[in-house]
């Protein structure tokens, strides 16, 4: 839930919060006009949103790429791990219910034909050519070079070449989600499948006039959750949970690491404790404020998205925060101390 509120002085000449007449309310693509399509624009311009928080980077190299059934994937990308990564969109909840397939076997399916491909050569000549030439106008007889140049530089600059494809990762993204398509989600996650669930869902900004209504994307990550305990307390509510261990393979699957959350809640780090970018300490003074968030010149922002606007773009900001106290970074404190997080789900702590 969203509420628009106006900060104004009262009386005694004290800020105080009051609630702005013209609400926010959460409205359906459909409702606006806005096709399937348009959604997977936008996340084709705009995919950094969805790794904003992660540790990971994501780089776009296909759109409605077909499948040997003639099925077509909605976005295909490589991920800074070297996995390939199936990223499917369902506008709204009842696009989901007319589909043959439900949303997640959809994606597995496509995941596993994608498992199939054993070089960068070879993802080049089925996807990424045949998208360079068409989104992105490179010459036909110039795009399986430059294919093979852009995925071979992104994956050398991540120190990831000689991992390619060692696993599939699947992102799923919609503006709400069946129950049903969650559980089996997390379960696919207990079983070791790199499974993401995201709601970016559209808002709309009442004005006084509707030709000035103004509008805003929410984007919720629903899965992976904290540990694989929430994912069955939250969604399955088993009685029956079993442990799982999701150890990198190769190169290919999730690495999970601590939050900054989960550091302020073991007594690593503390509220209010002062921090900064590693080289520039003097502009970059913030507070950790609590979740994952940080307090920097007046505002509340992720930590990542402190570190992203140091650095002029994305980056994993646990590498480059400095804890002042400590003179040491995130990254370096969760190392460390990683005793403190046993049992909390990170099972590849112990491998840093």
């Amino acid at each position: 839930m969203l509420v628009q509120i106006k900060v104004e002085e009262n009386e005694s000449s004290k800020m105080k919060i009051k609630k702005n007449e013209c609400g926010i309310a959460k409205v359906t693509y459909k409702s606006l006009g806005l096709v399937e399509n348009a959604l997977e624009e936008f996340l084709q311009e705009n995919i950094e949103i969805l790794t904003q928080e992660e540790d990971y980077e994501l780089k776009i190299i296909g759109k409605q790429v077909r499948d040997n059934s003639n099925k077509r994937t909605d976005l295909v990308g490589v991920d800074s791990n070297g996995n390939v990564v199936i990223i499917e969109i369902k506008r709204d909840a009842d696009d989901m219910k007319i589909r043959r397939d439900n949303f997640e076997s959809q994606a597995i399916r496509y995941a596993a034909s994608f498992a199939k491909i054993n070089s960068i050569e070879e993802l080049v000549e089925k996807v990424h050519a045949e998208y360079l030439i068409r989104y992105m106008g490179v010459e036909e007889e110039k795009a399986v070079e430059q294919g093979i140049t852009d995925i071979y530089t992104f994956l050398k600059e991540h120190g990831t070449f000689n991992d390619f494809n060692a696993d599939q990762r699947i992102i799923l993204v919609a503006s709400s989600f069946e129950p049903s398509v969650l559980s089996a989600s997390a379960w696919l996650l207990t079983k070791g499948v790199d499974i993401s669930c995201f709601e970016i869902a559209p808002q709309l900004i009442e004005r006084e006039t509707e030709t000035d209504n103004e509008y805003l994307l929410e984007i919720k990550k629903l899965l992976p959750l904290g540990s694989d305990d929430d994912y069955f307390s939250e969604i399955i509510k088993s009685e029956n949970k079993r442990p799982t261990t999701r150890k990198r393979k190769s190169g290919g699957s999730r690495m999970k690491y601590p939050k900054l959350s989960h550091m302020i809640e073991v007594g690593l780090v503390s509220e209010g404790d002062d921090c900064f970018y590693r080289n520039k300490e003097e502009e970059s003074k913030a507070k950790i404020y609590g979740g994952d968030n940080v307090e920097f010149n007046g505002k509340i922002i992720s930590l990542n998205e402190w570190a992203s606007q140091l650095n002029g773009g994305k980056i994993n900001g646990y590498e480059y925060c400095i804890v002042k106290e400590k003179n040491k970074t995130l990254a370096e404190l969760r190392v460390e101390n990683k005793e403190l997080f046993y049992g909390m789900g990170f099972d590849s702590i112990y491998d840093i």
